[in-house]
């Protein structure tokens, strides 16, 4: 799944390097599999996969860079939790108990 997230999020118009595409969508499905409680995931779960690398990348954007002294300031972020819970209807059916 995180080998094609990169490859859909171009196809829907995101310009981010490729590095950084890449690091979403492990992000995202690391993300998922971990409050899944699972190594593998559903196919079911490959558009909640896209959506989730693209709340991440929007999470991380730059409002503002100013060149002389170098000053980068980020737009404010959601946490990672915050994200998660935007899916939680989707994920929680495949969500397996932690014993």
């Amino acid at each position: 799944m995180k080998e094609r997230i990169p490859e859909e999020l171009r196809r829907l118009g995101r310009k981010e390097e490729e590095n950084l595409l890449a690091f979403a969508a492990e992000r995202s499905v690391s993300m998922m599999q971990a409050y899944c409680n699972r190594e593998d995931l559903p196919k079911e779960l490959w558009s909640v996969g896209v959506a989730l690398a693209q709340q991440l990348l929007d999470a991380a954007d730059v409002k503002s860079i100013k060149e002389g002294d170098v000053s980068v300031t980020f737009a404010e972020s959601r946490a990672e939790t915050e994200l998660l819970a935007d899916f939680r209807t989707e994920l929680d059916r495949f969500r397996r108990a932690d014993w």
